[in-house]
């Protein structure tokens, strides 16, 4: 079956809401019963998948039709509320329900691993102070902390952290980064840091897009050092340390 993807027939149904479920099963709701088949399609490779169990769908973007057309959708399939709560549930594949520009349903397939989604940051007072929770791992109990690892030269500098099962808080000092200073400019990618392993601390459920350019966060000052987090391309938390020039 080839669907016409993008192409909506005259007689095509809209799906009102259309979620991938935490048990990654895709929940269709119509604005009335309807007992046809949703057919799944890996736009790069054409492999077909019927039903909506999702289990075992391999990376990639996958189109879904309903009776030979596109499925169209109401649903912008986005809610940060019901993505943290996927997240929830340790996993190594993401779906993700999205809308095509052209009205219909598609699925994003990824491989994850766990890290801290950040849902707070704080930059003042000599310290960057971050909250968080965990994402696609299993919940913690206990103290931990904050890392923060320069991507070259200096030793990493850590500060206290802790997780309360899914939550994560921690701080880290702004004075032993500045200390290290020999370069004009170093980065320091974040971590959570416990029993030896580290979590990246990255903002990646949300649907803002290119937050490296725009979300700022306030600047501190050590001596001539300017600190300030920021979002990478791939958003995840860093610091970026500038020695400023003397002005003339």
């Amino acid at each position: 079956m080839e669907a016409r993807h993008g192409v909506m027939g005259p007689g095509v149904r809209r799906a009102v809401t259309s979620r991938v479920n935490s048990d990654d099963t895709l929940r269709i709701e119509w604005p009335e019963p309807d007992d046809g088949e949703i057919v799944l399609r890996n736009v790069e490779t054409g492999e077909e998948r019927e039903g909506a169990d999702l289990t075992g769908l391999r990376a990639g973007i996958w189109m879904a039709s309903h009776r030979g057309e596109p499925l169209a959708t109401d649903d912008p399939g986005f809610s940060l509320d019901g993505l943290l709560a996927y997240a929830e549930t340790p996993r190594t594949r993401e779906i993700r329900a999205f809308r095509t520009s052209g009205g219909t349903l598609g699925l994003t397939v990824r491989e994850v691993k766990p890290y801290v989604e950040v849902t707070g940051v704080q930059s003042d007072d000599g310290v960057i102070e971050v909250e968080g929770l965990i994402a696609y791992g299993p919940p913690i109990e206990g103290p931990a902390t904050l890392v923060a690892v320069a991507r070259r030269g200096p030793e990493p500098v850590s500060g206290p952290a802790a997780f309360h099962r899914r939550r994560f808080e921690g701080s880290v000092r702004i004075a032993p980064m500045a200390a290290t200073q020999v370069r004009r400019r170093v980065f320091w990618d974040l971590h959570a840091e416990v029993g030896g392993v580290r979590l990246p601390l990255a903002a990646r459920l949300d649907d803002v897009t290119d937050k490296k350019a725009r979300v700022r966060f306030p600047a501190q000052y050590v001596e001539r050092v300017r600190v300030r987090p920021y979002y990478t391309e791939s958003d995840s938390l860093a610091v970026a340390l500038t020695v400023e020039e003397e002005s003339s």
